[in-house]
């Protein structure tokens, strides 16, 4: 009673194949959200983007599970992760680190055209706000309610 047993740590490979389907899950949601963003339907922009959100948050302790193992490895990156990888001869986890680090750039490129796109969209939202106001509409707000 009262012995500590360490729990066995997933190996390499696991976490990292763990991290690149999480981000390719990420990646999709993300582009349903940019596409919806196109039509204009407000509700269902809100229910991708807490989607999003939600998929973030609940990616974050694999996250820190992958940084760590990085740590642990002594790498300051995916690529010195691949590099060290490569040396210990885990070709295969060496490989994940490198679809790893692409997904992830490919997820931020992807993310910063979705925010583009939101800032956008908010803009546009509120410039006809004003102009309607302009025009000496008076329920402004039910108008910003319905936007």
């Amino acid at each position: 009673m009262g012995q500590f047993r360490p729990v066995p740590t997933p190996p390499v490979a696991d976490i990292l194949r763990q991290g690149l389907e999480l981000v390719d899950d990420l990646s999709q949601k993300l582009q349903r959200l940019d596409e919806l963003m196109l039509t204009g339907k407000p509700n269902e922009i809100s229910d991708a983007a807490a989607t999003v959100e939600e998929a973030l948050k609940s990616a974050s302790p694999a996250f820190a599970d992958i940084a760590d193992t990085m740590g642990k490895l002594g790498a300051s990156s995916l690529a010195a992760a691949a590099a060290q990888l490569r040396r210990i001869e885990q070709e295969d986890a060496a490989g994940l680190a490198e679809a790893l680090r692409f997904a992830l750039a490919k997820f931020a490129k992807r993310s910063a055209s979705a925010n583009r796109r939101a800032q956008q969209l908010n803009r546009g939202l509120n410039s006809a706000l004003k102009t309607l106001q302009a025009l000496g509409v008076q329920e402004s707000g039910r108008l910003i309610a319905e936007a």
